[in-house]
């Protein structure tokens, strides 16, 4: 009996050495992952360290794949269920790993249509999306496109804070957030202001074999002597045009203003539907059933529906039918479609 173990344990280790790149890419991964139990343990017993989750792993994988997909499937991304699926040779996994295919893009579906419903109330509710608490999430954002262009009556009125109706804390906390923000926008102004490095004028040294120019050779042809501009010159330092910057908010006029204004408006929203407010719960939206538009939920599956008895293809998930009907033509539709991502927001 015990040959016989270990014989199987040899064509065991064999098979797992002969796995692709790939896969063993994908069991990294997964042992990376702190969301995924691999193995009921006590309190007391040691926490299993990376290597020891791959080996665990790879191991409910040769042994059943489709015990592995069940335990494990929901934790993969799309990406490593295409190479599972390009892998695979049996109908029935392939047909399993379609339908996880199937219900993770369902899922980001969900969040995506979570996150704008949630993103409908915070507006209304205002404080969230208002200008103070856009200017603490995105200082620089908020300098380039609406703070410098703002007079210093609106900086004021801007920076007013009612501490009547505060407690003591409250204005301890706003005072300092104040300092914070009005730091960083000073760095941000330095930066700014900051002239690019002249380039040195370079002169030719005195004993240069440079020859004079005569001045019969420095007249262009046609002209004459009293207005005839020099065509050449010993002399081959060159001064830079000096260029004045106007960043003055009179320089703008009101509907400029305004258009910088709603743009930052824009990539805000935009920020906070694509999951990079860093200090926002996201899994209290993402997660939130009472968050979910049914009809619409219902128009996504009826569009998956069809997009995939097509054709079965990976590809063809990718360019499935967006998250609202481009029909309606809302608000999340103009947001997605017209605003580019902003160099502010790679912070």
């Amino acid at each position: 009996m015990t040959q016989i173990t270990n014989g199987n344990d040899e064509e065991k280790s064999e098979t797992a050495a002969e796995l692709p790149a790939q896969l063993l890419d994908i069991f990294k991964s997964m042992a990376e992952n702190a969301s995924i139990i691999f193995k009921s343990q006590q309190i007391d017993d040691p926490e299993l360290n990376l290597v020891e989750k791959q080996q665990i792993a790879r191991d409910v994988f040769l042994k059943n794949r489709e015990s592995f997909l069940q335990r494990f499937g929901s934790y993969l991304t799309a990406q490593q269920l295409s190479i599972l699926h390009h892998e695979e040779q049996n109908e029935d996994i392939r047909e399993l790993l379609e339908n996880f295919k199937h219900k993770l893009h369902t899922r980001k579906v969900c969040v995506k249509n979570r996150r704008y419903q949630a993103m409908l109330q915070l507006l209304q509710q205002g404080e969230y999306f208002s200008e103070h608490e856009m200017m603490q999430r995105a200082p620089e954002l908020y300098q380039e496109l609406v703070g410098q262009h703002l007079t210093a009556e609106e900086r004021k009125q801007r920076d007013s804070y009612d501490v009547r109706n505060t407690s003591f804390s409250g204005i301890l906390m706003h005072t300092l957030e104040q300092r914070q923000r009005d730091e960083l926008l000073q760095q941000v102004e330095q930066t700014a202001a900051e002239p690019e490095p002249k380039i040195e004028p370079t002169t030719e040294p005195a004993n240069s074999t440079e020859c004079e120019v005569p001045d019969a050779c420095r007249r262009q042809w046609g002209g004459f002597e009293d207005d005839e501009p020099v065509a050449c010159s010993t002399s081959r330092s060159t001064m830079a045009p000096t260029v004045t910057k106007l960043s003055t908010p009179e320089f703008y006029n009101p509907a400029e203003r305004e258009l910088l204004r709603n743009e930052f408006m824009g990539l805000m929203k935009e920020r906070f539907l694509s999951g990079q407010d860093k200090d926002f719960d996201y899994s209290a939206v993402d997660d939130n059933v009472l968050l979910d538009d049914l009809k619409q939920l219902e128009r996504d599956e009826e569009d998956a529906y069809f997009d995939g008895s097509d054709d079965d293809d990976e590809e063809e998930f990718k360019e499935q039918q967006p998250v609202i009907d481009d029909e309606q033509d809302d608000e999340l539709d103009v947001y997605m479609r017209h605003l580019n991502q902003h160099h502010s927001l790679q912070h």
